[in-house]
């Protein structure tokens, strides 16, 4: 079983080890974070997703995208590693339109797109939806005008 806080252990040693200036937090981030959470708003330079976004619903895809902008420095970037439409397991998680990040990301939502690349998702060895699978990785910046 997946545990967070051990897993923060663990990365916290690496980064220390390997003299990273880093910094894990761990939320739930489908919660208002400018309610729940002592992460002060624009906090992060960068924030990394890697497989999370698109195993949300539309409405809490909506909820993320508003922590999102809550944790992001304007100016700071977003990288985000998803599921594409062109993925072609019979299950797993919900893929996303190329389409559907532009609209998502866009500068009238206060995002600018640097880049949507084809990519892979590589699984653990044995995953029930094979071992890799079409993904998507983007960068996306929030807008210096917040």
């Amino acid at each position: 079983m997946f545990q967070v806080p051990k897993t923060i252990q663990i990365a916290r040693e690496k980064a220390e080890e390997n003299q990273v200036n880093i910094r894990f937090e761990v939320v739930n981030i489908l919660d208002d974070l400018s309610k729940t959470s002592t992460i002060k708003q624009h906090s992060y330079d960068t924030v990394l997703d890697a497989a999370v976004f698109h195993c949300f619903s539309n409405e809490d895809r909506q909820l993320y995208m508003k922590n999102l902008e809550y944790l992001i420095k304007p100016g700071g970037l977003y990288i985000q590693l998803c599921c594409s439409e062109k993925a072609t397991f019979d299950r797993g998680p919900r893929r996303l339109k190329k389409v559907d990040l532009n609209e998502l990301f866009s500068s009238k939502n206060g995002w600018t797109i640097e880049s949507i690349e084809d990519s892979f998702y590589e699984y653990v060895p044995g995953a029930p939806t094979g071992e890799r699978e079409k993904a998507y990785l983007s960068l996306f910046r929030r807008d210096n005008k917040i």
